[in-house]
């Protein structure tokens, strides 16, 4: 059974919503401990559900009906785009862990947009391969 899109919703959902959460608290709500502490925890939980997506996504990708209908152009980038984001996931968790609320605004805030935008490409490419080639 294929369980990797079930688990990327998670994921993705836990990320958009723990990195959005981290530019609100590091842009206007640095007062408000609850924004960071949510973050905080969608983001413990995204590296699970992060880490299991690759893992699913790589066992998927390694089966022949995927290697015949995805084309390399989508499913080479989507690939690449997951491994990268677990990884990002797992450090930037890390470096919040140990910092937490000290961590410097700006870095902060591009730890926000690259987490927003690496989360977004690889749940666009994945909707591209999904319509276009299932």
């Amino acid at each position: 059974m294929n369980y990797h899109p079930l688990i990327i919703y998670f994921a993705v959902g836990a990320l958009v919503s723990s990195y959005a959460a981290y530019l609100l608290y590091f842009t206007v709500l640095r007062r408000s401990d609850f924004t960071f502490y949510y973050a905080l925890t969608n983001h413990a939980i995204s590296v699970v559900f992060s880490i299991l997506a690759v893992l699913t996504g790589l066992s998927v990708a390694g089966t022949q009906y995927v290697q015949q209908k995805a084309p390399f152009i989508f499913l080479f980038p989507h690939k690449w785009l997951g491994i990268t984001l677990a990884a990002y996931t797992l450090i930037t968790f890390i470096v919040l862990w140990i910092k937490q609320m000290e961590l410097n605004r700006k870095v902060g805030i591009a730890f926000s947009f690259l987490g927003l935008g690496l989360s977004l490409s690889v749940l666009i490419f994945g909707w591209l391969l999904r319509l276009i080639f299932f």
